[in-house]
């Protein structure tokens, strides 16, 4: 477990140090490693149960200073997987997988290609929630940003309604679930979380309350 996280941690490090970090935004699971100290170590916020790693390419992101992410990531021991059907490239190592993602423009589930970095990224849908609501957290001497946890809970809902494998969406309404209740019972960030709500398209707003069974969409529908 300690190495998981050890490798983690390498891995934002050698993207800080080489001025890419701060363009990326940390999606995914281990968002749930940042939130748990972010609300003094609730238990109700998830363990991280899966490996990999997501890293958000923002749409239109401002990339002045070029970096071969692809080699930096060869260098501190992943491989090269791709996918010859979808033209995808993800790294691969002995435990964590990384991809990088980013909002779907007219072709989804195409990679886009992010030269200044020397990757591609899939594009996926609802993205630009997390794009639109984040925000900069110190781990030491990194400085990550991370997805709003109340637009974190809102993109888990609506990424819930496509999974066709059960146990991937059992695991993220558990964790939208627990970390929305923690949300809603702040008063700030529940004020957030019905702003972040409004400012999203109306069919997203109804998906979000099909799905989620809260005081939230009772009182705000």
């Amino acid at each position: 477990m300690e190495e998981k996280y050890d490798l983690f941690h390498t891995v934002l490090r050698e993207l800080q140090n080489a001025g890419v970090l701060e363009k990326l935004i940390l999606a995914g699971s281990w968002c749930q490693y940042y939130y748990r100290i972010l609300f003094d170590n609730a238990p109700e916020v998830p363990l991280i149960r899966t490996s990999d790693i997501d890293f958000l390419v923002p749409s239109r992101p401002l990339i002045r200073k070029t970096a071969d992410v692809t080699q930096i990531l060869n260098r501190i021991g992943f491989d090269n997987d791709f996918d010859y059907h979808t033209g995808l490239v993800k790294y691969v190592h002995p435990d964590p997988e990384i991809q990088f993602i980013t909002p779907a423009g007219r072709k989804r589930n195409t990679p886009c290609e992010i030269r200044e970095l020397n990757i591609n990224a899939e594009g996926l849908a609802y993205l630009t929630l997390l794009q639109d609501f984040s925000f900069r957290m110190k781990d030491g001497d990194i400085g990550i940003r991370l997805p709003e946890p109340e637009a974190y809970v809102l993109h888990k809902i609506l990424v819930s309604r496509k999974r066709r494998n059960t146990a991937k969406r059992d695991r993220d309404l558990l964790s939208a679930g627990n970390i929305g209740e923690l949300c809603l019972k702040d008063k700030t960030r529940r004020e957030r979380l019905k702003t972040i709500y409004d400012s999203i398209p109306k069919k997203w707003r109804k998906k979000i309350c099909d799905t989620w069974e809260s005081s939230f969409c009772r009182d705000f529908l």
